[in-house]
């Protein structure tokens, strides 16, 4: 009966022990920002001009600009799973409004498991959600029929990546992303699972000076090509490289600012598509040029403010001048956000 007693009790203290890993304080952040986004729907100088003159394939669009407004939510919750090692579980809620088109609104979330093995050394695990965005209207290329439909699409994204110190002021990371893009059942012949592998490198000129350069390739599958439908007929799978460049400065007096950054990003997506009777994507490649910058500012310990833009440029490149006018589109984009940061104690 002793020897049972004596379990008994060593299997509480262990479990207590364990629960006294897992109740630990809750890290939280508030954010909520505002902005306008000059052309919400990537249409092209064509498309604003049918707009003008009242397309069918625009009828319900009565504005491509808008302003909007976007609060999410971000939990950091880190227990004690390991003696050695670090872990922290991420949560993150979002959502974005448009004032002038509402089924442009979205909403994300994206959850993230880390491990950190020593200083600027991480693994990470993460995936991402959004079940529903908005492109536009277009024809059905499977209904023979003149009319219209809302093109929308589901997407997510599992990742892993792998952070190490290269020297004392330069780290490194490496990242495998899977995504899947799901569109509804007018324009399933889009289906889409893209794999990428992005190399990231960060290099700390002084203490508050530093530089970032990510390089990515990938490839999107178009994974309902040939599935028997007449629009799954074209393959439209691509090849892709990313190239950004940033430059983040801290501790700005002058200014009074904590931080400013800047990035120039400029992506490339290359069509396989070698059919003749597909002109839209056979032979067909952009670049999309991105501008960002923003500037940010402590309140308090609690509180922060940071205004950003952005402009955003694609050129495309076919030889059908009507495909080149039709993709190409410029973008500008400027806003506020607020943070705040906050803490739960369980203990209270």
């Amino acid at each position: 009966m002793s020897k049972i007693l004596f379990l008994v009790m060593i299997g509480f203290l262990f479990s207590q022990e364990f629960l006294d890993r897992l109740i630990i304080p809750i890290y939280y952040q508030v954010d909520f920002s505002s902005g306008y986004d000059s052309n919400i729907f990537l249409f092209s100088e064509n498309d604003l001009e049918k707009k003008e003159l009242g397309s069918a394939s625009l009828r319900n669009i009565k504005y491509y600009d808008s302003d909007y407004y976007c609060p999410a939510f971000k939990l950091f919750y880190s227990p004690v799973l390991l003696n050695q090692y670090e872990t922290n579980f991420i949560f993150k809620f979002q959502n974005k409004f448009y004032r002038t088109f509402n089924q442009k609104n979205t909403f994300s979330v994206n959850s993230k498991f880390e491990i950190k093995f020593g200083s600027y050394q991480w693994l990470k695990f993460g995936y991402n959600y959004s079940p529903h965005n908005y492109l536009k209207q277009f024809q059905d290329l499977d209904v023979f029929s003149k009319d219209y439909f809302d093109c929308t699409f589901s997407s997510s994204k599992t990742y892993v990546n792998y952070s190490f110190p290269i020297t004392k002021k330069t780290w490194t990371r490496v990242i495998l992303e899977i995504s899947d893009f799901f569109y509804n059942e007018h324009f399933t012949e889009f289906d889409t699972q893209f794999h990428e592998f992005n190399w990231f490198f960060s290099h700390k000129w002084d203490k508050n000076l530093r530089y970032s350069l990510n390089i990515s390739v990938g490839k999107g599958n178009n994974s309902t090509h040939l599935n028997g439908l007449l629009s799954s007929e074209y393959d439209r799978s691509y090849h892709s490289g990313n190239l950004k460049i940033s430059r983040s400065m801290y501790n700005i007096r002058f200014l009074n600012l904590n931080r400013f950054y800047i990035l120039f990003s400029t992506d490339y997506r290359n069509y396989l598509s070698e059919a003749i009777d597909d002109p839209l994507h056979s032979g067909r490649f952009h670049y999309d040029y991105q501008l960002y910058t923003s500037i940010t500012k402590k309140l308090n310990s609690n509180y922060s403010l940071n205004l950003f833009m952005k402009l955003n440029k694609r050129y495309t490149i076919s030889e059908f001048d009507w495909v080149q006018d039709l993709k190409s589109f410029n973008k500008f984009e400027m806003g506020i956000k607020f943070t705040f940061n906050g803490v739960y104690n369980i203990y209270r």
